[in-house]
């Protein structure tokens, strides 16, 4: 009943809600609890067992979509690895993310977009080779325009319209759905005129993936990457020690869009990871940290900065001991 009664607790906390397969988390339970009649089971070993299986019944919650590229977290799980606290947090980040109400900040900047719909002649997009949908892109430009209200442009073709001009307007966002004013022959809308708004509904497929959907009558689609990223996350983070120093190796394949790197520490389970050393050289994919003491415990992450900020952290390595 104890162990029941933390793993109600953290549904609770988490506020995970339709495990659509509670017979898979029953057995794994059962299997994992000792009898009544068996002395001194290991409680922690349990503990990890637990939340191990809270994790798959989550996952399991969840439309397998959710686990494509686009929602890749930057961990990696082997046999016989600890998950730390900071991979916990960030995985249960990611599915609260996933089910967010989407906000005016989140799609501020630039995203381009490819455009689909039928074959109706309607819009003046490319025909594809199996004609069965047109085609075409576009960018779209989200501004907060300072004031508490936002504006937007799109360069031809303007999905908003199906025209192949570029598009201005005023536009908010309540309950996923963007609300837009749209312009006629480059003038600019009346947002008392119920003909100048228009309805997109969003849907959130990651931090730079968004799904538009416009026209119920003639639906039309597109596919929005969010442009001027920072970089991607190192990958391949390794450790060697020496007698004075432990030090770090990582690889990149995105060093054009990289400016440096910058390497960050804790030393302690409940520690929050540090600064510790920054390059701007993206070529240089090493670091040796003699800033360590003998006996000491330290984990590494290392992220990749450009001009657009700080990237996603690599994956954690540790702990690394002196």
């Amino acid at each position: 009943m104890v162990v029941l009664h933390h793993l109600h607790h953290l549904h609770q906390k988490k506020q995970i809600h339709q495990v659509h397969k509670p017979s898979l988390s029953a057995l794994a339970l059962l299997l994992v609890m000792p009898s009544s009649g068996t002395p001194n089971f290991n409680r922690r070993g349990i503990m990890k067992k637990i939340i191990l299986i809270v994790l798959a019944s989550i996952l399991l919650s969840y439309p397998i979509s959710l686990m494509g590229a686009d929602s890749e977290t930057p961990f990696e799980f082997k046999a016989g690895d600890t998950i730390s606290a900071d991979m916990m947090n960030e995985i249960f980040d990611y599915i609260n993310n996933a089910n967010k109400m989407i906000s005016a900040s989140e799609l501020i900047g630039t995203w381009s977009c490819q455009l689909y719909t039928a074959p109706t002649g309607e819009c003046p997009w490319t025909v594809g080779t199996e004609l069965l949908h047109e085609h075409s892109s576009s960018t779209l430009v989200m501004i907060d325009d300072g004031d508490g209200t936002y504006s937007y442009t799109t360069h031809t073709s303007n999905m908003f319209t199906c025209e192949t001009v570029s598009g201005f307007g005023e536009w908010i966002v309540k309950n996923n759905v963007l609300f837009m004013v749209v312009n006629a022959d480059q003038v600019a809308g009346d947002p008392s005129n119920v003909g100048a708004v228009k309805l997109v509904n969003l849907k959130k497929i990651s931090n730079t993936k968004l799904l538009l959907e416009y026209n119920p009558a003639l639906p039309r689609y597109a596919e929005c990457d969010r442009q001027n990223l920072p970089p991607n996350p190192p990958s391949s983070l390794t450790s060697d020690n020496s007698s004075s120093s432990i030090t770090l190796t990582w690889t990149d394949n995105q060093t054009e869009a990289v400016t440096g790197y910058k390497v960050i520490r804790k030393t302690e389970n409940t520690d929050n990871f540090t600064l510790v050393y920054t390059n701007t050289d993206n070529t240089t994919r090493t670091y040796a940290d003699d800033n360590v003491s003998t006996g000491g415990t330290y984990w590494y992450r290392v992220r990749a900065y450009n001009s657009n900020g700080d990237g996603t952290p690599s994956m954690v390595i540790g702990p690394v001991q002196r």
